[in-house]
């Protein structure tokens, strides 16, 4: 027990950092129904990562970010202008060209490479199990100060997520307050999808947020529900990996997904705040 809590201490603790931040944004997400927008911007982070590797940056983890975040803040651009063709074209529809285009092009950058296969696995399913403690350090305090960045501007996003028709209205510069979140949020996804990868976290921004939502409505209540189902998916997937030598971020989504379906089962028994 104590091997197994020393060997995996790194990433449980990375998994409750990503939690952190993750689950609010999630929320906002599922209430604006965009919800491959992580997605897309999270392939169009890895589609970064793997650019850098073009010009040898990849071993430089400041030259690495760079890239992913300059491609997400390309799509935060495009997410936050089309807001406003919604009407004629789904939104949806835009995101979903952004990561098949974003994914193509990451696959063609990496046909090539000797390693290309592995490189889109890790992409996928991310490299938790090699989590320092010196990385954990990094990204707590990076997310340390993106929440506290949400947290003084939470009143303007809830309003603009919560009640869209509303803020439309109101301000004349909602499209500008859009490109603030989707920047705010690609760089939560820039700094998670390198060591968590895009299923991962797609897991956790949306998984906790549909789950609070079948059982409150209300924000406070939906973010410790939310929280504690990443903290339970993060030790049962972690257990489940270290058990029977599972892959560890694959391991995790599929702890997301049973929990979904117990969720879903005490739903239907009517539990609900």
């Amino acid at each position: 027990m104590s091997e197994a809590l020393f060997f995996l201490g790194p990433a449980l603790v990375m998994c409750l950092v990503i939690a952190s931040v993750h689950v609010y944004l999630g929320m906002h997400v599922l209430q604006r129904e965009v919800i491959f927008v992580d997605l897309s911007l999270a392939q169009l982070a890895a589609l970064g990562a793997t650019l850098s590797t073009l010009f040898h940056l990849h071993h430089s983890a400041y030259g690495s970010h760079a890239f992913a975040f300059g491609l997400t803040a390309v799509g935060a651009v495009i997410f936050a202008f089309t807001r406003k063709a919604r009407k004629q074209v789904s939104q949806e529809a835009i995101i979903g060209i952004v990561y098949v285009v974003a994914s193509a092009v990451t696959v063609l950058v990496l046909s090539h490479a000797p390693h290309g296969a592995e490189h889109i696995k890790d992409i996928l399913v991310g490299t938790l199990l090699l989590t320092s403690w010196d990385q954990v350090m990094v990204v707590a305090i990076a997310y340390a100060i993106l929440g506290a960045v949400s947290a003084v501007l939470a009143r303007r996003f809830i309003e603009i997520s919560w009640k869209p028709d509303e803020s439309e209205q109101r301000s004349r510069h909602l499209a500008w307050w859009d490109l603030l979140f989707y920047l705010l949020f690609g760089i939560v996804i820039t700094i998670s999808v390198q060591v968590a990868g895009i299923l991962l976290v797609f897991s956790f921004l949306i998984v906790p947020a549909v789950i609070s939502r079948l059982f409150s409505v209300r924000i406070w209540p939906r973010l410790l529900i939310g929280w504690g189902v990443a903290i339970l998916a993060s030790i049962a997937g972690l257990a489940a990996s270290w058990a029977w030598d599972l892959p560890t971020g694959a391991a995790v989504v599929a702890a997301f997904g049973l929990l979904l379906m117990l969720a879903g089962v005490l739903r239907a028994m009517g539990l609900r705040s």
